[in-house]
């Protein structure tokens, strides 16, 4: 699978976006093994980085848990449960935005800090 440069989303986005349909229809049992950076990385045909950071938004959501073995799909039934008591039912949601904004933010932060330093502007790439 590549990751389309037309989505509006993120590449971590649609990295994660993409695994959290496999674990949720069931293709990714839980208990199972997700796959390692590196082998997700070259699946997804982005960085490991990229791979490190849907992986974290995909723990967030309670839907993975990382041992020193490696990433472990959970029930999905169990993460939703998890997210719903936690305080609403769009938790994840909440957190996926955050995680965008947030992204954004540090993006504009450092392209304000070349501006100002007098450096010229890096192009914007696609992330």
């Amino acid at each position: 699978m590549t990751i389309s440069e037309n989505d509006p989303r993120q590449p971590f986005e649609q990295v994660a976006a993409s695994l959290r349909r496999e674990i949720e229809r069931g293709d990714i049992a839980p208990g199972q093994k997700v796959g390692s950076v590196r082998d997700l990385a070259a699946r997804f045909h982005v960085s490991p980085t990229t791979v490190q950071r849907a992986l974290r938004l995909l723990r967030d959501e309670d839907l993975l848990v990382t041992t020193g073995r490696g990433n472990f799909a959970r029930d999905p039934k169990q993460a939703s449960r998890v997210t719903e008591s936690a305080g609403g039912g769009n938790l994840s949601e909440v957190l996926r935005q955050l995680e965008h904004v947030t992204s954004q933010l540090s993006d504009l932060r450092g392209r304000v800090e070349r501006l100002e330093a007098g450096l010229p502007d890096l192009p914007v790439e696609n992330k």
